[in-house]
């Protein structure tokens, strides 16, 4: 008779990964400690040096997948704010209007829960060019306004985005510390903004995605 076969126990259902975790520690130590090496990145996982680069064999390339992995985040919160207004086909931010995607953006720097780590990150004098570059770049996948926009129009979603900046720099430096009540009015007077572009603005594309 074949002897029963023992099933290995099942992992927990939202166990981290072994390359999440070092991520989830490293980007806890850059936000409380202001600073990162492949050394204090190590010891805040609670792995060797030599384990961690194995995944992450250069600073670079550990600041790199921790700025992927914010921006991921960040995305996913502000499409999330997007569809709870207006329908969206897909599953990214193109599929809204310029318009939806400063609001959410907007909204976004209202409400996200953001630590000194989003700024801190691109303070490296080293890795600086390359991390801002790396940011800019996403940044204009989500906030892109299509060239066939007028410039009074584009100069207003540019006001709206510049609300977004200051309100995300200073929660994130711990300047301004909750925004409560005040959102619903700072959205009010951005959505005032962009309804009240020009005839110029709208006939060059307005709400254009």
């Amino acid at each position: 008779m074949a002897s029963a076969r023992s099933t290995p126990p099942a992992r927990p259902a939202h166990r981290p990964s072994a390359r999440e975790a070092m991520l989830d520690a490293a980007e806890a130590h850059l936000g409380a400690d202001g600073t990162l090496t492949l050394d204090s990145a190590a010891r805040a996982a609670g792995v060797t040096k030599p384990g961690l680069m194995y995944r992450f064999s250069t600073k670079e390339e550990l600041l790199g997948a921790i700025l992927d992995r914010m921006t991921a985040r960040y995305e996913r919160e502000m499409l999330a704010l997007v569809a709870g207004r207006h329908p969206v086909a897909g599953d990214d931010l193109a599929s809204a209007s310029a318009d939806q995607r400063h609001l959410a953006y907007l909204d976004w720097a209202c409400s996200a829960e953001l630590s000194a780590a989003d700024l801190v990150i691109f303070a490296d004098p080293h890795l600086r060019v390359p991390l801002t570059e790396r940011w800019q770049e996403q940044l204009e996948t989500w906030l892109h306004v299509p060239a066939g926009v007028g410039p009074d129009r584009r100069a207003r979603l540019l006001a709206v985005r510049l609300m977004a900046d200051g309100l995300w720099f200073d929660r994130a430096a711990g300047l301004l510390d909750q925004v409560g009540a005040e959102a619903q009015r700072l959205r009010s007077l951005a959505a005032a903004l962009l309804g009240e572009a020009t005839a110029e603005g709208e006939s060059a594309g307005g709400e254009a995605s």
